[in-house]
């Protein structure tokens, strides 16, 4: 298991189980000594099943804030939110980064009421869904940019496009100096599926990821947490490290993201 986690959810967006108290043990208890709280980010209109309330967030922050300190001495731990690019929420996503620990951009629509990523299925969307990864780090809401292929969820299959996609947010990575993920979430939880360049993981995808070791882009593991007892084994997490074994992937381990999420701010805010 790794020793650091800085992507994990909490019920509140409501596809996730377990108490923020039972995350933080089961994290103390699978050995990760560094632990980020990034559940889904709430905007002003609900939706139930896929992010939080916007009422919930002063207690998601208090029941956070309150664990840290109480379990002080046996973990670090650290309040973010993942939060997509989305121009009509601005207040909000900033927000968010001048008042948490940390963000991570996860991009769930292509924009705020748009296609959802898990249906792309075409080139233009593909490539919007890239802009809108561009977007967010150009603007500095964000310090990593997690599960990067997720769009692929629905894509038939690695082709031109996909790796011209990967290309550009390789070097959105590199020119921002913002890591990507390699994600242990969903894609693996989910089993192999027949794509048309053969049977994989919905995601991580390893041609993509061929791409961003070859771009020498910095990588970042995130478990993609929804239930406490995941800290518990390695299965998702091997799995996830199987698409990329023999590649050379510039992994960041331990990386402290809050102070680096400090400096982002102090630039952009």
């Amino acid at each position: 298991m790794i020793k650091t986690n800085w992507h994990t959810h909490t019920a509140r967006c409501g596809h996730a189980a377990g108490t923020d108290e039972e995350y933080v043990l089961c994290a103390i208890k699978g050995g990760i000594k560094t632990l980020g709280f990034s559940d889904h980010a709430a905007y002003r209109e609900p939706s139930p099943g896929n992010r939080m309330d916007f009422e919930m967030v002063p207690d998601y922050i208090q029941s956070v804030r309150a664990l840290g300190e109480k379990y002080k001495d046996q973990i670090q731990i650290h309040l973010g939110m993942e939060v997509e690019y989305y121009p009509d929420q601005w207040e909000e996503l900033t927000w968010y980064r001048k008042n948490l620990d940390f963000c991570i951009l996860g991009q769930h629509r292509i924009t705020y009421d748009g296609p959802s990523i898990y249906r792309v299925s075409d080139s233009d969307n593909l490539m919007a869904y890239v802009d809108a990864l561009e977007e967010g780090c150009r603007h500095g809401l964000a310090d990593y940019i997690c599960h990067p292929d997720v769009v692929l969820w629905s894509y038939p299959g690695v082709d031109e496009t996909v790796l011209l996609a990967a290309e550009r947010i390789a070097d959105i990575s590199v020119r921002y100096n913002m890591p990507l993920e390699l994600n242990a979430g969903s894609g693996v939880h989910r089993g192999k599926r027949e794509f048309t360049d053969g049977v994989r993981y919905a995601y991580p995808v390893r041609a993509v990821f061929e791409v961003f070791a070859r771009k020498k882009c910095p990588v970042i593991i995130g478990l993609d947490i929804h239930n406490p007892a995941d800290f518990l084994e390695d299965t998702w997490l091997n799995k996830a490290l199987s698409v990329t074994e023999g590649l050379d992937l510039k992994f960041l381990d331990d990386f402290d993201l809050v102070s680096a999420a400090a400096k982002r701010k102090e630039e952009f805010f």
